[in-house]
């Protein structure tokens, strides 16, 4: 959904650029230029549980244990974890090769494989070791989540559903799996149930997680619901107050209600957090444009032309300053930056 303005001063060329004027829905990816939305809005999270017990066994005993020529899969699974525990990815991966090689059906070592290779980042290969512990373990909570995670990364969200959705069936109530299963949601634009998936996950004790408080709001923003939007965000900046991020969705929600001045306050606390960073400074720009401070907005914006060229959103912005100040050559000039970005 998103969010429109009224200010239109510069008739049907400012249309061209009217994406510039809107905020996008809430997503996890960053958006891009060539969209013309205001960016980087509050990203969504899901609390991954994909850390394992492992065992503090002493690899060296272990390494004595093989080299004296036992070879059975209990002694690679504790190397392994052990392995695990050190955040030693590739050799404990390696490990549970060979539990598979002696027990290829081990659903803990297939699972164990699944998180290893989920660490170093292989999502697809992971992916395959959950399914195929899923077939021995079909109503195992953690690897159904694992899964679930899994195709998350992979952009597989409706599937991704369907696993936390069995977990939750076979038992699991964790504020993990409901605001995982929200995440699911949401990215489905279904903003209604996942705002009722999060808030499940406040109630099963994720109140303090500020994480999953951003996520009950952007479900919210999701619906249009801006002002009980605020009011989870504002819970969020009472446990971290100084997250750039989370300042910026605030401010965002604020320039909805039309409260410019606080909105400004936001985009300058989170710039002073994150000096360098140009969505933010966009953002600010935008909303000065949105009050008609035009120096001010000038600044910011090319500021951000200057460090990003390629923002077809910020030329298009700075076109429409340079239009309202009658300087129709210069706004030209950005129009044509804007749409050559934009082909």
């Amino acid at each position: 959904m998103n969010f429109k303005t009224k200010w239109d001063p510069l008739g049907k060329i400012q249309n061209l650029f009217k994406n510039s004027l809107q905020v996008r829905k809430l997503d996890n990816q960053k958006l891009t230029n060539q969209e013309g939305a205001r960016e980087e809005i509050r990203k969504l999270y899901w609390v991954g549980n994909l850390a394992l017990e492992v065992s503090q066994t002493n690899v060296s005993l272990l390494d004595k244990v093989l080299e004296s020529g036992v070879d059975t899969p209990e002694i690679w699974k504790l190397k392994g974890e052990s392995l695990m525990k050190q955040e030693q990815f590739f050799e404990a991966n390696y490990c549970f090769d060979q539990v598979l090689r002696l027990a290829p059906n081990d659903a803990e070592a297939l699972d164990s494989k699944g998180y290893c290779l989920y660490r170093l980042g292989y999502y697809e290969i992971a992916l395959s070791c959950f399914i195929q512990a899923l077939t021995s373990r079909s109503r195992d909570v953690a690897i159904l989540t694992n899964t679930g995670i899994c195709l998350c990364h992979l952009g597989r969200y409706k599937e991704a559903l369907t696993y936390f959705e069995r977990a939750l069936r076979n038992g699991g109530c964790s504020p993990t799996l409901w605001n995982n299963k929200g995440f699911c949601l949401f990215k489905l634009g279904r903003y209604q149930e996942a705002y009722e998936a999060y808030k499940i996950a406040l109630d099963y004790g994720g109140h303090e997680l500020v994480d999953l408080l951003c996520n009950v709001a952007a479900a919210l923003v999701g619906m249009g619901a801006y002002k009980e939007a605020l009011y989870y965000f504002d819970r969020a900046l009472q446990k971290d107050s100084e997250d750039p991020l989370l300042l910026n969705n605030v401010a965002l929600c604020l320039e909805e209600q039309g409260r410019y001045d606080l909105a400004l306050k936001c985009y300058e606390k989170a710039l002073s957090y994150a000096p360098g960073n140009l969505t933010y400074l966009y953002n600010k720009g935008v909303c000065l444009v949105r009050v008609k401070c035009w120096e001010k907005a000038l600044n910011c914006l090319e500021e951000v032309v200057k460090c990003d060229p390629n923002h077809s959103s910020a030329w298009g912005q700075l076109g429409a300053v340079y239009l309202a100040q009658g300087k129709s050559e210069e706004a030209l000039v950005c129009y044509n930056n804007a749409l050559g970005l934009m082909k």
